[in-house]
């Protein structure tokens, strides 16, 4: 299936423009918003870099695949997300395949050359580009960690807690469109440790109905997930509840 591309009149709502508003005008021209359906493909492994992609609406997979056929999901992507960041190099290739989740994700791609240009001459949005790109690897390093440290239980609960951050307590519903194979392969789970996962966050007041979860108790939630990660003092999700 073709997305649906258009050019954006009005600049789009992501953070790479919230917080550099003048970028919008240098790269308007540019910027196409492209809106996919569930499993698009978006741009395959060893593509030619050809732009950065901002995620405006739901959400994107990022995978690798063996020769053999064996795949590794290394990525998930949500709104305000960003990737394809090999496009800031010349002459680079995307370093993994990117395809949509859920019925609608909705993109907005900076052409290659226009971004390069801008990075070059706005130190600031080099800055906060790398800063982006940085949190990602952390948040990598941090996954490899948390699967010798934390329960499956944990892990799932600490990726849901990670929706919640701009939100201190209470409850909140969370749709994640993504099919329970792919996110118990990102969690580094098998689907059976998935599934039991879920049964033990239920005591916690965390239900899943299809692609719907509801979590009644941030507050709770966060108490069971932060005690066993080693970035418990410095996270994000603590901060939201200071």
């Amino acid at each position: 299936m073709q997305p649906n591309i258009h050019k954006q009149d009005q600049p789009v709502s992501h953070p790479l423009f919230h917080s550099h508003p003048a970028l919008w005008a240098q790269v308007a021209d540019a910027v196409r918003v492209k809106h996919f359906a569930n499993d698009d493909r978006i741009v395959s492994h060893s593509d030619e870099a050809s732009g950065l992609w901002l995620v405006l609406k739901g959400w994107v997979t990022l995978s690798r695949q063996t020769p053999d056929g064996k795949e590794t999901i290394i990525g998930l992507c949500t709104e305000g997300d960003i990737f394809g960041e090999a496009a800031l190099f010349p002459n680079a290739n995307y370093p993994y395949t990117a395809e949509a989740s859920g019925k609608e994700t909705e993109l907005a791609m900076i052409p290659a050359p226009v971004i390069r240009a801008q990075v070059a001459k706005n130190g600031s949005l080099s800055n906060h580009i790398m800063s982006m790109l940085s949190d990602r690897v952390g948040q990598a390093q941090l996954k490899l960690e948390q699967i010798n440290t934390m329960s499956a239980s944990q892990r799932l609960g600490c990726f849901l807690l990670r929706l919640c951050v701009t939100q201190e307590s209470g409850s909140k519903t969370l749709h994640i469109p993504i099919e329970k194979n792919i996110l118990a392969a990102y969690l580094g789970m098998k689907p059976e440790t998935f599934s039991r996962s879920q049964q033990q966050l239920k005591p916690l007041g965390i239900l899943v109905s299809g692609d719907k979860v509801n979590i009644e108790n941030i507050s709770a939630l966060r108490e069971f997930v932060c005690g066993s990660c080693s970035e418990s003092g410095s996270c994000d999700v603590e901060d939201a509840a200071e």
